[in-house]
């Protein structure tokens, strides 16, 4: 695997880049979906050829239980039928790491099955978590990565 980036930057910049979107002015996003429970708004992204989404929604759980379910681990598999294995390859803390993970092919394997190489990191935030991962180039393994491959969630508690 190419030189990993100091996770301790990598994640700070992350957490930055997701609170940053987080704080963004409602009248710059725009609603894309409504329904009795969830709210879906975008906006043009300034960074990549696409658009940056946000959700809003209840979740009648506990944070960490939600969380275990999108970070790596156990949890994800039972629930996400295209990832199809997903190994943590290094650990640098409790809360970060970097994870392999496949996902099954679709459309009849029109769509070949991937494998992905993430750095992911969660971290408190508020009364809740944030949680984000950002896909690494690597010499090893073929990952397909979008020119800025960034996912960003954050829970916060209603209690």
């Amino acid at each position: 695997m190419e030189a990993l980036p100091d996770a301790a930057v990598l994640a700070t910049r992350l957490k930055n880049t997701l609170i940053q979107y987080h704080n963004l002015e409602d009248e710059k996003w725009r609603v894309a979906k409504k329904t009795k429970d969830v709210t879906i708004w975008r906006k043009p992204s300034e960074e990549f050829n696409g658009y940056l989404f946000k959700a809003q929604g209840v979740i009648d759980d506990l944070v960490n239980s939600v969380i275990d379910h999108i970070r790596p681990g156990p949890c994800r598999l039972d629930w996400d039928s295209l990832m199809t294995s997903l190994d943590i390859l290094e650990h640098f803390e409790e809360n970060c790491c970097v994870m392999r993970y496949t996902t099954a092919g679709q459309l009849w394997n029109i769509i070949s099955p991937r494998e992905f190489v993430d750095f992911s990191y969660t971290v408190g935030y508020k009364e809740g978590l944030l949680s984000c991962g950002k896909c690494l180039k690597t010499s090893y393994f073929l990952s397909v990565c979008f020119k800025l491959s960034f996912l960003g969630w954050i829970f916060l508690s209603t209690q």
